[in-house]
Formats: structure tokens, C-alpha cells, sequence
């Protein structure tokens, strides 16, 4: 899975993109395979070293994914595998599959696309 990374504070030039191992579902957890993603102004503050609660560098960029539920961890709902969802993933997501908090997602509208799903949050 590739994820794209901010290695450091400055303009688009400190972005990478890095191969790292598909993520997996801990406790409380679901793996989404992201449809769309988001990045808002929050992103770029933070890439730039702007943003108050912006995680420590080097870090992958998004707040927002839409996309359908691959597995789940401990304590979550099995049913949940192949729905679609919208998730906020607070600086975890990445090109391919994110792994977010269960109670951090819901249900995809069906009146809208992936793309406009994942502008909501």
C-alpha cells in the first residue's frame, strides 16, 4: 500500500509517497478501502507546520476517506464488512486502505458518490 507522507514542514516538496505493509484492524478498529479521499485547509496548515493539533513529522496527510469496509477488528460489528462508509481518520490515511476508529465513520449516503461522500466531514 502507498501511503504519501509529510517528511518534514515546508511546501509540496517535503511530500513522498512510501510503500508500507496493508494496515490491519486492532480493537475497536475497521480497514477501509478508500474510494476518495479529502485534504482540506487543516492539511495544508499542517504541512506547512501551521496547525495547532497537526501530528509530529513525518506523518501521512487526509482527515476524510469514503470508501467500503474491508475488515473489522475486536468488538466490532462483522455486518459492517462491505458497506460503504465516510470516515475521519485525523492524519491516517492513506492511498489504498485506512485504518480508522469504528465510531470515527458511518454510513455512506446512497444519494452520494464516493467523492462527494468524502467532502462532508
Amino acid at each position: 500500500m502507498r501511503q504519501i507522507v509529510t517528511t518534514k514542514n515546508g511546501g509540496i516538496d517535503v511530500l513522498k509517497v512510501q510503500q508500507k505493509p496493508d494496515p490491519q484492524a486492532q480493537a475497536g478498529e475497521i480497514v477501509v478501502k478508500v474510494r476518495a479521499a479529502g485534504l482540506n485547509f487543516a492539511d495544508i496548515l499542517a504541512r506547512q507546520g501551521l496547525y495547532p493539533d497537526g501530528p509530529p513529522k513525518p506523518c501521512v496527510m487526509g482527515y476524510e476517506v469514503a470508501g467500503v469496509v474491508e475488515s473489522v477488528g475486536e468488538n466490532v460489528d462483522r455486518s459492517l464488512i462491505g458497506k460503504p462508509v465516510v470516515a475521519m481518520t485525523a492524519f491516517r490515511w492513506t492511498v489504498g486502505k485506512s485504518v480508522v476508529q469504528a465510531r470515527q465513520s458511518f454510513p455512506k449516503p446512497e444519494s452520494l458518490t464516493f467523492e462527494q461522500a468524502a467532502a462532508v466531514p
